[in-house]
């Protein structure tokens, strides 16, 4: 089955870490772990020379595991996209990421304001956010992967059988799922809408519902998180599929759309360890497989073609 480019909006993943923004800002403010976006200390571009010479790059990001948290052993930025930041800004000559929490809402305003230099973690690129800021070339692409429980008992392989009579399907309110599982033909009433995503899985382990559908990374880190006993991931499984193909998101950072020596250094790094296996080994922790590695021939250019700072 050919794979349809799909550019989407945010998962709701990132919209739930919103709500304690405010106050883990003001906790890293006070145990000086990183910084908070109230700070006015500006953070304009410059070139990349200037760059390597203060050796440490501004990074907005926000709690959203795995892509992006402050652990809390440690109090230091982790997740598959600081992780992956650290290393490509190290083999630039930048030392140094100055996390600084936000609201997601904050980070593109953000850049366009200068008061930090990238986002610390990758995420959607759709074409309205390539016109307002600049894109990496991708570092994942997001197939889709289903929660099942042991033994997958109906069989499910595909979006299609989520269709047959009968199937309960959960979703996190707000994903990109609930149109797609409606345009492979689920019907509305055998969709359940769960607000957090520990709730939908133990709706599976409970036989609840029959499968909960996330991108495949997100149901790996699930079952991590909160355990395989009774669940399993379902393998293969085809995602939803638009115009005849299965569509594909990907995910990359994002900054200032003026910032061209920055971007082509950053993606001459990404190609890399795209190419060396690197770039996988790096994620495999945050839940990551082969899959999720993005094709090498898409690029921030080929998902917006439109912009400016891409001709």
């Amino acid at each position: 089955m050919e794979r349809r480019v799909f550019l989407v909006t945010s998962r709701q993943t990132w919209g739930r870490a919103v709500a304690s923004a405010s106050l883990a800002a003001l906790v890293l403010a006070t145990a000086g772990c990183g910084s908070s976006d109230k700070e006015s200390a500006s953070n304009s571009a410059g070139s990349l020379a200037e760059l390597k010479k203060t050796g440490t790059i501004r990074s907005a990001f926000i709690n959203a595991k795995p892509l992006a948290y402050m652990d809390e052993k440690s109090g230091l930025l982790d997740g598959s996209g600081p992780t992956v930041l650290k290393a490509i800004m190290t083999s630039i000559g930048v030392k140094n990421v100055d996390p600084i929490l936000t609201e997601f809402d904050a980070i593109i305003p953000g850049l366009k304001a200068n008061r930090w230099r990238m986002s610390a973690f990758p995420f959607y690129v759709t074409p309205e956010r390539c016109k307002e800021v600049a894109f990496t070339n991708p570092t994942a692409q997001y197939l889709e992967g289903a929660l099942v429980q042991s033994g997958n008992p109906l069989g499910l392989a595909s979006y299609k059988d989520l269709a047959k009579p009968g199937v309960r399907v959960g979703i996190q309110s707000g994903n990109a799922e609930i149109e797609w599982a409606k345009d492979n033909g689920v019907k509305q009433s055998q969709i359940k809408l769960f607000s957090e995503e520990a709730l939908a899985v133990e709706a599976v382990r409970n036989k609840q519902i029959d499968v909960y559908l996330n991108a495949e990374f997100s149901v790996i880190q699930a079952l991590k998180t909160y355990g395989d006993k009774g669940l399993e991931m379902a393998s293969p499984f085809e995602g939803p599929i638009v115009d005849g193909k299965e569509v594909v998101a990907y995910g990359a950072w994002a900054l200032g759309s003026d910032d061209n020596e920055l971007r082509e250094a950053f993606n001459e790094k990404l190609a890399e360890m795209l190419a060396s296996g690197e770039l996988l080994k790096l994620q495999e922790p945050f839940g990551y497989n082969a899959d999720a590695m993005p094709d090498p021939a898409v690029t921030s250019a080929s998902l917006c073609p439109d912009a400016d700072w891409a001709k």
